[in-house]
């Protein structure tokens, strides 16, 4: 596993979220008004998520700034959809969110994301959104639970 500050975007796969539905979700589906996303896998190190993000207007809490639930919402997007990409339907269970610094609506951003373990029924998921000049404004940490087949028909 390469760390972190070895990983480079550039070298990356561009993919569609696997979970169901993604299209409608209003945090970065298509027809998001809050964010603007673009989701790729890491050539290097497949357990890691690149999302480019850029902010949009509706996204904003404090002025000139995006909204710390906004950005709860985007973490745990993030964190979800590379559990599911690896085949996990999973479901969230808890999050943790560490605000170190707002972040401006007009900074374009970075958010990493890795899977940090994969047991019978959880997975546990970390991420930080970095600023253009690479330092880290959030960080977060996910534990998602595997659903069974069962659960899983439930919807869809």
């Amino acid at each position: 596993m390469k760390k972190q500050s070895d990983l480079n975007p550039a070298e990356s796969t561009p993919i569609t979220p696997a979970f169901p539905r993604w299209e409608r979700s209003f945090v970065s589906g298509p027809a998001s008004t809050l964010f603007q996303v673009e989701h790729s896998i890491s050539n290097q190190d497949s357990q890691v998520l690149f999302t480019k993000v850029k902010f949009l207007p509706h996204s904003e809490g404090p002025p000139g700034h995006v909204h710390g639930g906004a950005t709860a919402g985007l973490l745990d997007e993030a964190m979800g959809i590379l559990v599911w990409h690896h085949g996990f339907a999973s479901l969230t269970q808890t999050i943790q969110i560490d605000f170190k610094k707002a972040i401006p609506l007009s900074e374009p951003c970075l958010i990493v994301t890795r899977i940090d373990s994969i047991g019978e029924q959880k997975v546990g998921v970390s991420c930080t959104i970095f600023d253009s000049s690479h330092h880290p404004h959030v960080t977060g940490k996910g534990l998602f639970h595997r659903l069974t087949k069962e659960q899983l028909s439930r919807f869809k």
